[in-house]
């Protein structure tokens, strides 16, 4: 299920208050709009009525994707640890064991709509993190003024692209044959590592190649 509440926003430029809904969990089988929003990434998206100031609101959350079998949790860095604990103990606390499903955490909104898309794509976010971190290393090494430090993946118009978060602009797109390849040459490695872990981003990417 879904768990949606009605605060009340003040606009930091003019003070002005508005209703914004929060999302404590977001059920994307059973609210597809509300699932639009985070993949378009207009869900934490907030615009002032009187002045037009436009921010985004940073909030904790669960996402479901029952199709795909998997949960998001969006909270901030402090409470990582703590999620992992409530995360571990969920199934015995609940009686249900979920072995197929996928778990993840992430600390903020653009990781939570990059893991909901890779998933909407069916697609495997061990294998994007791997993508990512290439291309984040080749990027720092030939465009080292960009101060590059987050890397987010998207799809526009079925290609699929990595955003670089950094002091320049900058984006490429990744050819589908590549996410094949690593696929591929990954398999055995991937199936022997498990789908266990929560924290699954460029830091375990790096981890993972050196093993």
């Amino acid at each position: 299920m879904s768990m949606e509440r009605k605060e009340t926003i003040t606009c930091p430029e003019c003070g002005q208050e508005q209703d914004f809904i929060v999302w404590d969990s977001l059920n994307g089988d059973l609210d597809p709009e509300a699932k639009q929003r985070l993949l378009d990434g207009t869900l934490f998206y907030f615009e002032c009525s009187n002045c037009g100031h436009r921010s985004n609101v940073n909030y904790g959350m669960l996402y479901h994707d029952m199709t795909n079998q998997v949960m998001v949790y969006f909270v901030d860095e402090d409470s990582v640890e703590k999620t992992l604990a409530t995360m571990n103990g969920a199934e015995n606390k609940i009686g249900i064991p979920m072995p197929k499903y996928r778990k993840r955490i992430v600390t903020d909104h653009n990781a939570l709509r990059e893991k909901a898309i890779i998933f909407d794509q069916k697609l495997d976010d061990r294998v994007i993190e791997i993508i990512k971190l290439i291309y984040y290393s080749n990027v720092s090494r030939q465009v080292p003024d960009a101060n590059i430090n987050e890397v987010y993946f998207l799809v526009a118009d079925g290609k699929y692209i990595l955003q670089f978060i950094g002091d320049k602009p900058l984006s490429a797109e990744v050819p589908v044959e590549m996410y094949e390849k690593i696929k591929r040459d990954f398999a055995e490695r991937l199936e022997a590592a498990g789908d266990k872990e929560a924290l699954v981003d460029l830091r375990w990417a790096s981890e993972f190649l050196k093993g």
